[in-house]
């Protein structure tokens, strides 16, 4: 009776998703003592491209990356997508550093030499840009969708508000009241899309988002030690693809005109019809389009 009553505390103490593997391909890894949830999906046949990690953005998961990493992987590229702390089914706690401080040496401990292809959608191209300026992981393309690794001087400002963590308590606390129930976060979902999302679609991000501690999590994240803001050339000196939806409502096209002047090299692809979200809602230009670079084929002005 004690050995099964310890082994079920021992169960409860677990950090959040121990118990369980959220999906088929989930791992769980420590990074920077953080416990972070991992999906990896396998190159079809020999792997015959360079390795990728999907990187997410604000409210995301692995789950973003749904149809676009095993696309990426059947086509010969290893793949991996992380929930960064505070999302998904990593824990609610952020890093000790930034995200490059702890992915830097994961990223070389799985591909000891190789170049990586990194893509990252909206706040997660900070993660990105912060890696290609480092330089300490080979890196040999970089794809950022729906988002400016560079942040603009009035980003910069509005990122001390979170310093205050009475203000951070009250963000999570309006987000909490606002927006966890599926009529809310369907029509927020929606706006992303420029579609109505299905039940499935909702319930993929809403049901990490609904762990508690959630928000104020990724406030506290949100406020942690920050990367350095990379300059346009440290980024410009690898091959880079800037993918942006042709409607979306949340980072307008003018962002991707200020990264575009820039990395003046960047190729850039428009999907017609997209909104936020474009690995999502049009998989099959997405994957052509970041398929485009890594094969080093011609650029293409627009996908349509």
């Amino acid at each position: 009776m004690f050995r099964a009553f310890a082994l079920l505390c021992a169960l409860l103490l677990l950090p959040f998703g121990a118990q369980a593997k959220p999906f088929g391909n989930s791992r769980f890894e420590m990074l920077e003592g953080v416990r972070v949830h991992v999906r990896h999906w396998p190159a079809a046949g020999a792997a015959s491209g360079c390795p990728v990690l999907l990187v997410h953005g604000l409210g995301g998961s692995t789950f973003s990356f749904r149809q676009l990493a095993p696309a990426l992987a059947a086509a010969g590229h290893p793949v991996w997508a992380i929930d960064l702390p505070a999302y998904g089914y990593s824990a609610r706690q952020p890093f000790p550093g930034t995200a490059g401080d702890a992915l830097g040496p994961w990223l070389a401990a799985r591909q000891p030499g190789s170049g990586w292809c990194l893509v990252g959608h909206s706040m997660g191209t900070r993660v990105v840009g912060e890696l290609v300026r480092r330089g300490d992981v080979p890196v040999e393309r970089a794809v950022y969708v729906a988002g400016n690794p560079i942040l603009s001087e009035r980003e910069l400002n509005n990122r001390e508000r979170y310093r205050s963590p009475r203000i951070r308590r009250w963000l999570a606390n309006l987000a909490e009241s606002r927006y966890l129930d599926e009529d809310r976060f369907g029509r927020l979902l929606a706006k992303a899309y420029g579609r109505d999302p299905t039940d499935e679609e909702v319930a993929g991000y809403l049901t990490p988002l609904k762990t508690p501690g959630t928000a104020l999590a990724i406030m506290t994240g949100y406020s942690a030690e920050f990367p350095v803001n990379p300059r346009g050339a440290e980024l410009d000196r690898v091959p880079t693809l800037i993918l942006w939806g042709e409607k979306d409502a949340w980072v307008k096209p003018e962002v991707a005109d200020r990264l575009q002047a820039a990395l003046p090299s960047a190729r850039r692809v428009t999907i017609a019809g997209a909104g936020h979200s474009p690995m999502e809602t049009h998989p099959e230009q997405t994957r052509a389009a970041v398929l485009a670079l890594f094969r080093e084929a011609p650029a293409v002005a627009s996908a349509r």
